[in-house]
């Protein structure tokens, strides 16, 4: 994994930087200071988070997007590598 490219790198530091910033660090801000569970007379839990759910979704969402975007690039644009490790050249024959 030596050749990293530019498109490697943001997919890797932005799209995972997301995903781990949506899940572990709100997770984790939700626990330590989140606010408290009421249960209200009819026994329902009233629960109201710190950080808005929808919030916490698109950022997971926009992870996974830059993530998808990336395999699609990664598809469209680069050679498959053949047995030996060497990327193959794909040749196109010319119309006789």
């Amino acid at each position: 994994m030596a050749d990293r490219t530019l498109p490697t790198k943001v997919a890797q530091y932005v799209g995972g930087g997301l995903v781990v910033f949506g899940v572990v660090v709100v997770g984790l801000v939700e626990m330590i200071a989140g606010a408290s569970h009421p249960v209200t007379a009819e026994g329902q839990i009233v629960h109201e988070a710190l950080v808005p759910i929808e919030m916490r979704a698109y950022l997971i969402l926009a992870g996974l997007v830059i993530w998808g975007l990336y395999a699609l690039y990664r598809v469209a644009a680069v050679a498959p590598v053949g047995a030996a490790g060497q990327r193959r050249r794909v040749e196109t024959r010319q119309p006789e």
